[in-house]
C-alpha cells in the first residue's frame, strides 16, 4: 500500500470548511476511505492544538510552522513543527508528537538528525508530548539523559511546560456540585445547548452546600462563569445524575467527590471543544484554528480566565494556584 500521507494532511488542512457530503466525497476523491481517518486525523489535530495553547499562553512574538513536506528536497533536512520567537527574544524549535501509550520514544538516529537541523538554525530543540492526554515539555538534553524515552509514570513531573510556555497549574477543590436544568421547549433560554436535554434554562454553582452563582433568563450576571469553567463541569460529569422534572424539562446534577489539577490552558481547549459552529458541528483545534485566525477577538483570554477565576475566589470557591513543580 503506498504512502498516503501527503493526502492525509492534505485532507487535514481543508476539512473543516467542508459540509459533510463534500468531505465524504473529497475523502473518495483522495482515495482515504481505507486509511483510518477517525485515529490518524487526531494525530495531525495535536500540532493545532499545541499552536492554540501558545496563543492562549500569550508568551510568543511570533509561531513559526513548517511545513515538512519540503524536508524531503534535501538529505538532511529533518525539520520539526514550530520555531517559536518568544516576547523575551529567545528562539526555540519544538517537535510535537503524541501518544495514547505511557510512554513516548525516539531513534537514536532520528534525533540526532533533527538536531542537527536545529543546530543549522541556531535553535534548540525542545519536544511537546502529549501522553495520555497530558501536555509535557522536554529538553533535548533532557532526552539524552533519558536514552531519548519519556515514561509518563516518571518523567510528567520533570516537565517544564509550565515555566517555558508561563503556564499556571491550578487546583480546584472536590466540593463542587452544580444544578442545571435543560428544557426542549424554550425559546429564552441560556444559549448553552445539550445534545439529549435541549437548552440551559437554569444554573446553580455550590460550593460545600453554598450557593455561589445562579444564573437564570432573567438574572445573567455570571453568564460568562458558565462558559468559562466548561473544563470543570468535563471532570464533574465523572458523578452526574440526571432527573426528569416534565415532560420537557430535565434536571442535571453534576460533582465533584475529590481535588483535581489542571493548567490554565485547558480551560481555553475545553470552551473549544463545547462551541458548535455554522455547520452544527463542535469544533476542533484544526477548525478552531482556522476560524480563530481571522476572528481573534472571539477566543477566550487568559485575562478573562483568571478574572473570572479570582471572581469565584471572592464568591467562596478556593481556586488554588499551585507551584509549577507541583504535581
Amino acid at each position: 500500500m503506498s504512502n498516503d500521507i501527503e493526502r492525509l494532511k492534505a485532507f487535514h488542512q481543508v476539512e473543516s470548511f467542508l459540509d459533510d457530503e463534500t468531505r465524504l466525497l473529497l475523502i473518495k476523491k483522495l482515495s482515504l476511505e481505507d486509511s483510518n481517518l477517525e485515529n490518524r486525523l487526531p494525530g495531525l489535530r495535536v500540532e493545532d492544538e499545541f499552536a492554540l495553547m501558545l496563543y492562549f499562553l500569550n508568551e510568543c512574538k511570533h509561531i513559526i510552522s513548517l511545513d515538512e513536506t519540503t524536508s524531503v528536497l534535501t538529505h538532511e533536512s529533518y525539520q520539526s513543527d514550530y520555531i517559536i520567537h518568544f516576547k523575551n527574544d529567545k528562539k526555540i524549535m519544538i517537535e510535537v508528537k503524541s501518544t495514547a501509550k505511557n510512554k513516548y520514544k525516539i531513534s537514536k538516529s532520528n534525533f540526532d538528525k533533527r538536531m542537527l537541523f536545529a543546530k543549522d538554525m541556531g535553535l534548540e530543540l525542545y519536544f511537546a508530548l502529549k501522553i495520555k492526554g497530558h501536555w509535557s515539555l522536554f529538553s533535548s538534553d533532557y532526552l539524552i539523559e533519558k536514552d531519548y524515552k519519556i515514561n509518563y509514570e516518571d518523567d510528567l513531573q520533570n516537565s517544564i511546560l509550565c515555566e517555558t510556555l508561563n503556564s499556571q497549574m491550578l487546583l480546584i477543590p472536590k466540593g463542587l456540585k452544580a444544578e442545571s436544568i435543560y428544557s426542549q421547549n424554550t425559546s429564552n433560554g441560556l444559549m448553552v445547548q445539550h445534545v439529549e436535554y435541549g437548552e440551559l434554562i437554569s444554573y446553580k454553582l455550590f460550593f460545600n452546600d453554598k450557593l455561589i452563582i445562579e444564573v437564570s433568563p432573567e438574572e445573567q450576571n455570571y453568564l460568562h462563569t458558565i462558559f468559562i469553567i466548561e473544563l470543570w463541569h468535563d471532570f464533574m460529569s465523572a458523578n452526574l445524575i440526571s432527573k426528569t422534572i416534565s415532560k420537557t424539562e430535565t434536571l442535571v446534577t453534576e460533582t465533584s467527590k475529590e481535588n483535581f489539577i489542571n493548567y490554565d490552558f485547558q480551560y481555553f481547549m475545553s470552551t473549544i471543544n463545547h462551541t458548535i459552529n455554522n455547520g452544527n458541528n463542535r469544533y476542533n483545534s484544526t477548525s478552531f484554528l482556522k476560524y480563530i485566525a481571522t476572528n481573534k477577538d472571539i477566543a477566550l483570554t487568559k485575562e478573562m480566565l483568571f478574572m473570572t477565576l479570582d471572581e469565584l475566589v471572592a464568591l467562596g470557591v478556593p481556586v488554588i494556584k499551585l507551584d509549577n513543580k507541583t504535581e
